[in-house]
């Protein structure tokens, strides 16, 4: 399948009419092919901003007084041919903006019915799964509030909506919490789940009892096991993980841990040493302090900026001054940047430092302004 066929066919797929094989193969087509992730992108981000439009418009009183006496002044106008097309003009645009006003909401309408499902799509990859009191052995629904799991055996995919998918992998059991088009959201109590998602940033939402996954445009592996501790493993875009006022942001090619009470530890590269590792664990879990991050420092490499980044605005006084000579030891400073206004906080250089990091200056960093 080419670019043109999966274009032709995008409306369809987010109408959901595709059959299952067509659907597939315009899933595995977007993963690997940027032009139309990002045409699937725009149609997806449009249908959000449309939902957001208002589902009525109330006219002012004096519309109608205002629309007389355009009349009036029209009427008395034309004995002026000049006046007359100037007038035959000005209905023209008024019937075409009433015509646009009225498409706008016929569509908001339309997209807001298409919207409100309160099922997913769901196949079985592999073995028998259950959804609710069912067992599902090819293709079935999974509705807000009912738990899919798999066994030993079995695995599955579920549709989310029309912005992507997750594979459920064996002895996993999740949960749909939401199922709008401005809140996709599940609950994993345990197990491990892949995801690929084309949407605008903040439109996925995975909760674990450790922290809530915040989707921003990406792909990941997430695992919980029987602690409630979870594992993500961001392979594209970004992740955030949130708890308690607490949040690590993790970009592709990063690992980041939770523990249930405390939430997300740093974010670190999948090929850091193994005692950078161990150190990072035992500073964020085990309350290894100022030894703890010693060690970091000391086996850090310039790639392994992102850690740094989440421990500068982790720490204070004398260990958070020791993260930045770290960072700036290991990448220097860009121009203009100074270590007494980066560790004061300054908003300028901060944002510096962001895009020096390549870590652009989106409002994912919430973190640093606290």
């Amino acid at each position: 399948m080419n670019c043109n066929d999966v274009q032709q066919l995008l409306s369809e797929y987010l109408d959901g009419n595709l059959p299952t094989q067509q659907r597939e193969a315009v899933l595995a087509h977007i993963a690997q092919c940027q032009t139309c992730n990002a045409e699937l992108r725009k149609y997806q981000a449009l249908l959000v901003q449309t939902t957001r439009l208002p589902k009525a418009i109330t006219p002012s009183r004096d519309l109608w007084n205002g629309i007389a006496n355009r009349i009036d002044q029209t009427e008395q106008m034309q004995h002026s041919n000049i006046i007359h097309r100037e007038s035959k003009t000005f209905w023209r645009n008024r019937v075409l903006a009433i015509a646009a006003t009225v498409l706008v909401m016929v569509g908001t309408f339309w997209i807001a019915t298409r919207s409100s499902v309160d099922a997913w799509n769901v196949a079985s990859l592999s073995g028998s799964i259950s959804v609710g009191s069912s067992q599902v052995t090819s293709e079935g629904k999974l509705r807000v509030g009912e738990v899919l799991q798999t066994d030993a055996t079995s695995r599955a995919r579920v549709e989310v909506g029309l912005i992507g998918h997750v594979d459920v992998e064996p002895n996993s059991r999740l949960r749909l919490i939401d199922a709008s088009l401005t809140d996709h959201r599940l609950t994993l109590d345990r197990g491990t789940i892949q995801a690929t998602i084309w949407a605008p940033p903040r439109l996925f939402f995975v909760e674990t009892p450790s922290a809530l996954a915040v989707d921003l445009g990406c792909a990941y592996t997430l695992h919980v096991d029987s602690a409630g501790s979870s594992t993500l493993e961001v392979t594209s875009g970004w992740v955030a993980l949130e708890f308690g006022g607490r949040e690590s942001i993790v970009p592709a090619g990063n690992v980041c841990a939770t523990r249930p009470g405390f939430g997300p530890g740093t974010p670190h590269r999948e090929d850091a040493s193994g005692t950078f590792k161990h150190a990072l664990t035992t500073y964020d879990f085990e309350g290894g302090g100022a030894d703890a991050l010693h060690t970091v420092l000391a086996n850090s490499r310039n790639m392994d900026s992102i850690t740094l980044w989440h421990l500068l605005f982790r720490e204070t006084g004398e260990q958070r001054a020791a993260v930045y000579d770290r960072l700036a030891e290991l990448v220097p400073a860009p121009e203009g940047v100074t270590r007494e206004g980066t560790l004061s906080g300054d908003r300028e250089m901060i944002k510096a430092w962001q895009k020096h990091l390549n870590l652009g200056v989106k409002p994912w960093w919430k973190f640093w302004q606290m």
